[in-house]
């Protein structure tokens, strides 16, 4: 594919995210639905854990520690996917999980204001998530919504959600009144590549169409984790999981 690294470079940096159209092949999509079909059936077996979450008692909204789906390693091994997340974190780079985000018709759970690196921690922030769309997304379905050049404000305080599978949102969200709001629309295949420290978040899925998408996520080679940071984080994320068995 004839990507222009360039400009996707200067838009990303500038917005905070670039839209990749066609990241998928439309024969393919069927065959991945289908396997990822069966991976469901097989984690809903397993019960709401820390990395497990439902929207009703058998439709899985969420999986956050996807890498054993085969799929994901043949999208991670994408070599234009590849090129472009090097280009955008600017150096060599290494796998940082997967995550699954089937968000059901007319139950799918909304994720509160955010950015991914109060989660993950990372030193130098350098660090984003490939968003893929497994099924068409947009504000009708509860696609994810941006605020655009959020990023540039750095990692913002965050206070506890109490939302299944989103345990963190941002604690002062009037802040974003001075930033444009966008809800991307993709067929799926497309896919959003986001930068760790742009607000996003999504709404509920109350229409009868699901919204189902995965997400690779990288990092730099050369970053870090900050302990106190992650200290931080995973101190909130048990008082969290604890309301909710309450």
């Amino acid at each position: 594919m004839n990507l222009n690294l360039k400009e996707i470079k200067k838009y990303y940096d500038r917005e905070g995210y670039f839209i990749y159209k066609g990241f998928l092949k439309k024969n393919e999509l069927s065959q991945i639905r289908s396997s990822l079909s069966d991976y469901i059936s097989i984690k809903q077996n397993e019960g709401s854990s820390r990395n497990i979450n439902f929207a009703s008692k058998k439709q899985i909204n969420s999986v956050h520690n996807m890498t054993d789906w085969k799929w994901i390693k043949k999208f991670q091994k994408n070599e234009d996917l590849l090129r472009v997340v090097k280009k955008l974190i600017n150096d060599e780079i290494r796998e940082f999980g997967a995550e699954l985000f089937a968000k059901p018709a007319k139950v799918g759970l909304k994720a509160p204001l955010h950015q991914d690196n109060y989660y993950w921690c990372i030193n130098d922030a350098s660090a984003l998530t490939v968003w893929i769309a497994l099924e068409d997304s947009d504000l009708r379905n509860g696609g994810v919504y941006y605020y655009k050049k959020s990023h540039g404000l750095g990692l913002l305080e965050h206070k506890r959600s109490y939302a299944p599978g989103s345990s963190q949102t941002l604690k002062y969200p009037e802040s974003m009144k001075h930033f444009k709001k966008t809800t991307p629309k993709l067929k799926a295949g497309d896919c959003i590549i986001h930068h760790c420290l742009v607000v996003h978040g999504s709404e509920a899925n109350k229409s009868p169409r699901s919204r189902t998408g995965c997400t690779l996520r990288y990092i730099s080679a050369n970053s870090k984790i900050d302990k106190f940071l992650k200290m931080r984080y995973e101190a909130d994320l048990k008082k969290h999981l604890k309301s909710l068995k309450k």
